[in-house]
């Protein structure tokens, strides 16, 4: 069965119960480190499933069982032998494997399948041994290993007691204790069995000394050219020959007895001794060896994947509060301030004022009183269909006639579950390119927010921006000085994401007093109107330098808006959050990561510093994580998008599953299409996209007439209702609307030609209604997207 490895990095964290951190890093084997709770898996090529439940699995065992302290204290007495640590681990690998096993039983097929995987790629490099003849450490390793089924591996009376010691093992003091047992038993073991071998190496060296020379022989005679042989100088006759061995013979028969008659064991034995003496010396010094795992260790480069990328894990970073969010006060102070100096300069009057504020409210004042109806109404049919009729347990009186009949003789009560709150939060693109769609955006934002405080929905409303002006304006500060060091709105730690600055600018909530709504309100329809350009006439409202135009750092802003979202549910006792996001571009490329460099300063003294490089998913395996909420996310690259900037999109994914799920929101995307016909039409083309995540400019790739007739279709549904439906990847809806004049509310008008007939009269209502729901699509879209 195939599976991913984001799958086995939660099944660890599962069976670890805990915050664990799971990375996978190109490194020989598994590891666990204890003090910082970091489980290291390694990047294996082929990787079957039982063997990543086998490594992680008994790391697990080590995260839940092994102190952290007891380890380290072990690793760093040098007091221990050198290979003292080698068999802690096996004794503490066999207690931990036990343990996990017991608390997920699942595990120990994975375990033995594992183990049998190792033994066939001859890891512990016993292929060509007898698994009797190893040392009692080795076997015991491997016993345990196989989860003590290998039968065929043999142990002694004494060494069966330590085999039994093993399996019973419970705590870290036992294992230590144990440990030192089996140390001891292996030293003399081990340097009993070395001690044998060079004894008997010894002795063979001592039979065989002098033996040979080639002094020793006499060569045979060389041959005449008769091919007889022909007498050298060392040569004889054979009589002479006869002579002088009988006469050898009886000289070394004397010598023999001689020297056998004058044998003194005193002559040989202390060489022996000396010998035996000095080997028995080196019997403290000694250090036993587990040589199953140092074989274990040199093979495990074999299954590494080496043409893997490597990973790299990203944290969220955390949020400066104080250098993000601007609050509404200051926000319609500064716009109060500034149109109040506008009116008193004569760029124009109250009266006129007042005449925007009623024309507005005027055009939308009963069209939100009906979406909210509209809203009531869904969630009254909402909760209908979720009701059901149950018994109370109380005897009808009316019904115990019947009781011989019918067992059904209790009263009968509905239950309907209570509606869920709701809250929203909205996002207001505030960059250059939103010029031409701010009028339209802030009067559809405005319908929003009155609907929202009709039907008591708590709110907020922000503009997202990245100006360092901007920020210094809000704050009192000269707009022309720089950011201090101090001032960044992220957290700037090595290993984060490294995030440029951005400002979330409050403009209206639901806290707001009557006055301060009105007041509010009153701004922002003068806000408003600064955007609208009529040809050829000046737009005499203007705006402040508090209002500039400047980037779209979406993903800063998401992540941002995260981290108050608890507090917002929290405070206005919120089931459930909506995120709305209205825009009109992609998002400012945010895939930096914090790392830390040295450098000289001026006066050759080496700092450290902090320094934001760019990541690529198309160069390493990239992973988003949030520790305090147990949230990963990997950024998946995709073959079909190979330019650089997909690396950004799917950063910009991570930001929104990230806030769905740690949030518990939903997030509704409005994406606002250009004005020019042929801007839409791109836009549409390559921003729409198909249930199977695929789009128009794909299709046009495998199939060109299919790709221009969908295309036709989808431009012909756009006109008509001004928005589409798109299946983006990190909504739960997403929405592409019309631009400029689109964007803006009409005052709607029952138009009917000729002769009024009932018939023409519903038609004409149904048209002005849906016309009303066209022009006010982003509320209407989201109270559908609400009401649940």
């Amino acid at each position: 069965m195939s599976f991913t490895v984001e799958q086995k990095n939660l099944l660890t964290k599962l069976m670890a119960s805990e915050n664990l951190t799971v990375e996978h890093q190109k490194i020989h084997t598994a590891k666990f480190d204890p003090v910082n709770r970091v489980l290291y898996l390694p990047i294996w090529q082929d990787m079957a499933g039982f063997m990543y439940d086998h490594l992680g699995g008994h790391e697990v065992g080590h995260a839940l069982y092994t102190p952290a302290d007891g380890w380290h204290d072990v690793a760093t007495d040098e007091t221990k032998g050198k290979n003292f640590k080698s068999f802690l681990n096996v004794v503490e690998d066999a207690r931990i494997e036990k343990k996990v096993t017991r608390k997920f039983p699942g595990l120990k097929t994975s375990f033995k399948k594992g183990f049998q995987e190792l033994l066939d790629r001859d890891f512990f490099g016993i292929k060509y041994s007898n698994v009797n003849d190893l040392s009692f450490i080795e076997r015991l390793n491997l016993y345990t290993k196989s989860q003590y089924t290998a039968e065929h591996i043999k142990f002694t009376t004494e060494e069966m007691v330590y085999v039994l010691k093993v399996q019973n093992l419970e705590t870290w003091e036992d294992v230590l204790a144990l440990t030192g047992e089996i140390y001891d038993y292996s030293k003399d073991e081990q340097f009993d069995k070395q001690m044998e071998n060079q004894m008997r190496d010894f002795e063979l060296f001592d039979d065989n000394d002098g033996d040979y020379s080639d002094s020793d022989y006499d060569y045979d005679d060389e041959e005449s050219e008769d091919g007889q042989p022909e007498k050298g100088k060392n040569s004889k006759s054979s009589d002479e020959k006869s002579e002088d061995e009988t006469e050898n013979t009886e000289s070394s028969s004397n010598s023999d007895k001689t020297e056998n008659d004058d044998y003194d064991d005193s002559k040989t034995e202390p060489d022996f001794d000396r010998f035996k003496k000095s080997v028995e010396s080196d019997r403290d010094q000694f250090s036993p060896e587990c040589r199953t795992d140092d074989s274990y260790r040199q093979n495990e480069n074999s299954l590494l994947d080496a043409k893997c990328k490597p990973y790299l894990y990203l944290d969220i970073p955390s949020v400066n509060a104080k250098n993000v969010f601007t609050p509404a006060k200051r926000v319609q102070e500064l716009l109060s301030k500034y149109y109040a100096e506008r009116i008193a300069d004569g760029g124009f009057d109250n009266a006129y004022v007042q005449k925007l504020v009623t024309d507005f409210k005027n055009k939308n004042d009963r069209y939100v009183g009906l979406l909210a109806k509209e809203f009531e109404m869904r969630k009254a049919a909402k909760a209908f269909s979720k009701s059901k009729l149950s018994d109370t347990g109380d005897i009808d009186i009316n019904k115990l006639c019947n009781y011989k009949f019918d067992d059904n003789i209790f009263r009968k009560v509905m239950l309907v579950p209570k509606g869920k709150s709701h809250g929203l939060i909205l996002l207001l693109d505030c960059s250059g390119s939103m010029s031409d769609n701010m009028a339209g955006s802030i009067e559809q934002i405005l319908v929003l927010s009155m609907f929202c405080r009709k039907v008591n929905i708590p709110f907020a409303v922000y503009g997202f921006t990245d100006s360092s002006e901007i920020y210094q304006i809000d704050r009192g500060l000269d707009r022309f000085a720089n950011r201090q060091v101090n001032d960044h709105a992220f957290s700037q730690k090595v290993g984060q994401l490294g995030f440029s600055n951005v400002q979330l600018r409050e403009y209206i909530n639901s806290k707001m007093s009557n006055v301060e709504f009105t007041k509010s309100l009153r701004n922002l329809i003068l806000l408003k109107e600064s955007y609208v350009r009529n040809r050829g006439q000046y737009n005499r409202i203007g705006r402040p330098e508090s209002e500039s135009l400047s980037n779209t750092p979406l993903v800063q802003a998401v992540f941002a808006v995260g981290s108050i979202l608890n507090n917002f549910r929290t405070t206005n006792n919120l089931d459930i959050t909506s995120l709305v996001i209205v825009h009109d571009g992609d998002a400012d490329n945010a895939a930096h990561h914090n790392v830390e460099v040295e450098r000289k300063d001026y006066n050759g003294n080496l700092e450290k510093l902090v320094y934001g490089y760019s990541f690529d998913i198309r160069i390493s395996n990239i992973v988003i994580r949030d520790r305090k909420n147990k949230f990963e996310y990997a950024l998946c690259p995709d073959k079909k998008n190979i330019y650089k900037y997909y690396t950004n999109e799917e950063l910009l994914r991570s930001a929104l599953e990230w806030i769905r799920v740690v949030g518990k929101t939903k997030v509704f995307g409005f994406f606002i299409l250009a004005t020019k016909a042929s801007h839409a039409k791109n836009a549409i083309r390559g921003r729409y996209y198909f249930e199977d995540g695929s789009t128009v400019e794909e299709m046009r790739k495998t199939n060109a007439a299919m790709a221009f007739e969908t295309e036709k279709n989808l431009i012909k549904k756009f006109k008509e209702q001004k928005f589409l439906i798109s299946n983006n990847k990190g909504y739960n809806s997403f929405y592409l609307i019309a631009g400029g004049a689109e964007l803006q509310t009409e005052e709607e008008e029952i138009e009917i030609n000729g002769t009024v007939t009932s018939h023409k009269l519903k038609a004409a209502f149904m048209k002005m209604a849906k016309k009303k729901q066209v022009n006010r699509v982003l509320v209407s879209k989201f109270i559908q997207g609400m009401a649940v």
